[in-house]
C-alpha cells in the first residue's frame, strides 16, 4: 500500500495552534517535531550510518509535540523505535541520552520524562526486543478510535502520517497457553528500498498510563 504524506494535521489544532500548523512546511513540522527530543543527532547518524537503522516516533497524535500539550497534567505518551534489525543499538546508550533534551528517567519503566512534558518509550533502544513493550492504548488509540500518526528520521520533507488500517495487523501470540496478543507494524519510509515490520506487544506498567 502507498502511503501519502499526511497534509491535514492542522484538524488535529485548535485557535492559534491551528493557524501555526497550517503556516508551517512538511520540513519545518519534522524538523520542530525531532527537535522536541533531540539536542544533538549525532546518535541518530551513527545508527543510520552503521546499522543502516530506520528511526522513527510514534504516537496518536505527533502533531501535539510541536503544537504543545494542552492538557498539562497528562504527559505526551511516545515511542521512538531505532529501526535497527541488528541488535547492535544497545551498545549505543551512552550516546544516546548525551544527545537527549533535558529529562528524567521514569523509575521501573523503560521510558523518559522530558521536562517539556514528553514522555518516551525508549524500550526498543534499551533492550532491542522482538517483541517492543509499550502502552498499547496511549500510542494507537484516540480514545477508543484506533488512530495513530508516526515519523520516519529520513522524511525530512514529510509530515507525520497517519497510521492506515491496512498497515495494523493483531495477532495471537504462537505460544501455547499464551492468551496474549500483540500488533505488528508493517510501515515504509519515504526513500527506503522495503518496508519495516515492527512488533508492539502490551505493557500495561506505565506510571502515565491511563488505562
Amino acid at each position: 500500500m502507498a502511503f501519502q504524506p499526511e497534509t491535514e494535521n492542522a484538524q488535529f489544532a485548535e485557535g492559534d495552534n491551528r493557524f501555526y500548523a497550517t503556516q508551517l512546511s512538511n520540513r519545518e513540522r519534522h524538523t520542530i517535531l525531532w527537535d522536541s527530543i533531540f539536542c544533538d543527532y549525532k546518535w541518530i547518524e551513527e545508527i543510520v550510518r552503521d546499522f543502516f537503522a530506520t528511526p522513527f516516533l510514534i504516537r496518536t497524535r505527533l502533531d501535539a509535540l510541536y503544537l504543545g500539550n494542552k492538557d498539562d497534567s497528562k504527559p505526551l505518551y511516545a515511542a521512538l523505535i531505532s529501526g535497527d534489525i541488528s541488535g547492535d543499538v544497545t551498545y549505543t546508550k551512552d550516546l544516546f541520552f548525551s544527545c537527549l533534551k533535558p529529562h528524567k528517567l521514569v523509575e521501573s519503566t523503560d521510558e523518559i520524562l522530558f521536562d517539556s512534558g514528553i514522555i518516551l518509550n525508549i524500550s526498543d533502544i534499551l533492550n532491542c526486543p522482538e517483541l517492543i513493550p509499550v502502552d498499547i492504548k496511549q500510542l494507537l488509540y484516540d480514545g477508543d478510535k484506533l488512530s495513530s500518526t508516526y515519523s520516519f528520521w529520513r522524511d525530512v520533507d514529510g509530515a507525520p502520517r497517519r497510521l492506515e488500517p491496512a498497515s495494523l495487523t493483531l495477532t495471537k501470540s504462537r505460544i501455547p497457553g499464551d492468551e496474549e496478543h500483540f500488533w505488528i507494524l508493517k510501515l515504509k519510509c519515504n526513500d527506503g528500498p522495503s518496508g519495516l515490520e515492527v512488533f508492539l506487544g502490551d505493557w500495561k506498567k506505565s506510571e502515565y498510563g491511563v488505562h
